[in-house]
């Protein structure tokens, strides 16, 4: 089962990017609970945020648009199947990062 949430606000920025994309590493990691997922824009954009498990397969999608500066978004345990690693990819105008995650 895929879970899909939309953003419907958009969240606020708080420091300058310097004209590229940046996705930085979930915090905290390994989680239990929840995890948050930081990244920086060059520019307010609409973004996807999808998580896939170690097969390859897409279990979350999250989207919204997002201010300049740096943003996060959270992941909650019940946006996945099960305890294991996980890759979180961005999706932006300005480009596409991945990195890897574990929950407990």
């Amino acid at each position: 089962m895929t879970h899909n949430r939309m953003l419907s606000q958009l969240q606020t920025g708080h420091s300058q990017a310097d004209g590229e994309l940046e996705l930085l590493p979930n915090s905290p990691n390994p989680f239990i609970e929840m995890t948050m997922l930081p990244f920086r824009l060059p520019e307010a954009t609409e973004v996807v945020m999808r998580v896939f498990d170690g097969l390859g397969k897409e279990i979350s999608t999250i989207a919204g648009a997002f201010a300049k500066g740096d943003n996060h978004i959270v992941l909650l345990r019940s946006d996945l199947e099960e305890p294991g690693f996980y890759v979180y990819q961005i999706e932006t105008p300005f480009g596409t990062a991945k990195r890897k995650l574990m929950m407990y």
